[in-house]
Formats: C-alpha cells, sequence, structure tokens
C-alpha cells in the first residue's frame, strides 16, 4: 500500500514538473487584433489578424544560433532558424496569408508586457517582393500589452534583431515604417 502511494505520489510531482519546466505546455496563447495594411487599388486597409504564439525561444536555442553567426555560417543560422517554429500570424478573411515565426520572446514592462515575434524578412503585401538590401533583415511583430495581455503593437517588415545572451532578442533598428496593429486582445 505504502508503495503504491509513494509511486503516484511520485508520478503526481514528476508530471507536475514536466507543466512548469516545459515552456511549451504553457506558453500557448492567441491573440487576435486589426492591422492597418496602408490600403491601395486592390487591397484593404484594415484586415483583423491572429497570432499564435506557442513557445518561446530558449536560451540553448540563442547559443546555436549564435554559435552559427560567429562562425559565419549563415546557411547554417537561416536552416537552425527556419527549424524554430514559435508561433504564426494568420490574416483573417480574404489574404489567406500565414507567416510562421521562428523566434518569439516576452518582456516586463512598467505598463505589462512586450512581446516580440520573428522571422526572415518579408513583405505582407501579396504578390510583392522583398528588397534586398545590406545586412540580415527579420520581419517582426513587436505587441505592448498591458496586465491583462491587451494593447496595441507595431509590424516591422524590414527590422534588425540581436540575440542576447540571456536568451531572446532585441530589435536593434527597423528600414520602412511599421504597420499599426491596433486592438490586440487575447483570444478568450
Amino acid at each position: 500500500m505504502k508503495k503504491r502511494a509513494l509511486k503516484a505520489c511520485l508520478i503526481g510531482f514528476l508530471a507536475a514538473a514536466y507543466v512548469v519546466l516545459c515552456p511549451g505546455l504553457w506558453a500557448m496563447t492567441e491573440f487576435k487584433g486589426r492591422l492597418f495594411m496602408g490600403g491601395g487599388p486592390n487591397r484593404a486597409n484594415v484586415v483583423s489578424v491572429r497570432i499564435l504564439l506557442n513557445e518561446y525561444t530558449i536560451e540553448d536555442e540563442v547559443r546555436r544560433l549564435s554559435k552559427f553567426l560567429n562562425a559565419g555560417d549563415i546557411e547554417g543560422f537561416y536552416g537552425a532558424f527556419r527549424e524554430m517554429k514559435k508561433g504564426e500570424l494568420r490574416f483573417i478573411g480574404g489574404l489567406g496569408l500565414k507567416v510562421v515565426f521562428n523566434a518569439a520572446t516576452e518582456q516586463k514592462t512598467e505598463n505589462g508586457y512586450k512581446i516580440l515575434f520573428a522571422t526572415e524578412g518579408r513583405s505582407l503585401e501579396m504578390g510583392t517582393s522583398k528588397r534586398i538590401s545590406g545586412g540580415y533583415l527579420f520581419l517582426v511583430v513587436e505587441l505592448n500589452l498591458n496586465n491583462k495581455y491587451e494593447g496595441e503593437g507595431k509590424v516591422y517588415e524590414n527590422a534588425k534583431i540581436q540575440f542576447t545572451p540571456e536568451g531572446s532578442f532585441v530589435m536593434e533598428s527597423y528600414m520602412t515604417p511599421p504597420k499599426m496593429l491596433v486592438a490586440v486582445q487575447p483570444v478568450k
């Protein structure tokens, strides 16, 4: 009887530890919002989007990416970067566009949280190719949220990011003005 109770307690403890220590289980969150696209003859001014967060980038992944960059192995870097699937941006309605994020990080701010998502640089305009310029540019989504995870954000199509030793990344600069993301809130 004691062995059975001890075994049940041990299994319960291990299950609880797994849930607490495995960020992929507790990080999955979905947000909705409205993205200002700028309008034009063949596109809407504002579109509805969903942003899915599967998990945050961890320190081991950043170390691996940094190793490739320090060795000058850009193909290795992009190969490892593309393997990381941290979330996605989905356009609801007519566009049918889906952007897969390869890095995600959350930072505590005075008023709540800042969540950054990054993937390879690309245009969000259908049928438009990305301009080539010097440096390695990324598409970055920045969400500035309050303690209830509500707020606004920006989408940068040509941003430079820097990976930090703490296992996250920061946006250093951007080359084109951001698109505004409003009415961001968690999907319940």
